[in-house]
């Protein structure tokens, strides 16, 4: 009998329930939340023909909560911040108003991120999209942080649920509104039955949250096509 003389790495988990009680879980695994880009980039993956429809159905067919933060501002201005470190410590001691993070004085200004003012938000959030405007649009470009991962992820979403449902629009962006101190929520990606929504509205504390945890190993995979797409362009 042959020796076993690795450990079985599972590149993803799901950490399902309160993002509030299950980030500090993620963490404790080794593991970091999925980013909206990596959730996309693991959607184009599985729809290739060697998975199983079981994992393809895990994918499409859920919805995930990401570490991409939305940080509200009072004067109803937002920032979008890529693999959000001040949404990364929240815990069931978490300060909370409306299911947000209260975010400590000065936490605002110094997350990096695109900005966007109450009057782009007004141009710029739809309910639904056409094709072109998916992939013209600054949330969705901000999320995907790549061109070329953004219009690859829209025509497949166009296609699939085309395809699947008969859509023609999809990829809407439904955000919350901006409260008496600074706060911050976790973005989420809907299922493609929902056409694939994006959602800045979540209670950290609610119930039915689902976070990816992705493990080092599956990080390392992914910096790696990130290159790949990089030399390409």
């Amino acid at each position: 009998m042959a020796l076993q003389l690795n450990e079985q790495v599972v590149p993803y988990q799901e950490f399902y329930g309160a993002n509030t009680a299950q980030m500090p879980l993620l963490a404790k695994s080794g593991r970091v939340p999925m980013s909206v880009a990596g959730l996309m980039d693991r959607r184009l993956e599985v729809k290739d023909a060697k998975y199983s429809p079981e994992v393809r159905a895990a994918w499409h067919d859920n919805y995930f909560d990401t570490g991409d933060g939305i940080l509200y501002h009072p004067d109803g201005k937002i920032k979008v911040v890529p693999d959000a470190q001040v949404m990364r410590g929240i815990n069931s001691e978490s300060k909370l108003s409306d299911g947000a993070l209260v975010l400590l004085a000065g936490a605002y200004e110094a997350a990096q991120g695109a900005e966007f003012t109450k009057e782009d938000l007004k141009r710029i959030i739809k309910d639904s999209l056409t094709r072109g405007e998916a992939k013209s649009n600054p949330v969705w470009q901000a999320l995907a942080r790549d061109q070329n991962r953004l219009n690859a992820y829209v025509d497949f979403v166009f296609d699939e649920t085309q395809k699947r449902f008969e859509y023609n629009k999809n990829m809407g962006l439904y955000f919350g509104s901006a409260q008496k101190e600074p706060t911050g929520r976790l973005l989420n990606l809907g299922r493609l039955v929902l056409r694939s929504y994006a959602g800045g509205r979540v209670r950290l504390d609610d119930g039915d949250g689902r976070l990816g945890g992705v493990a080092p190993e599956a990080r390392a995979a992914q910096s790696a096509s990130e290159r790949t797409l990089e030399e390409r362009v």
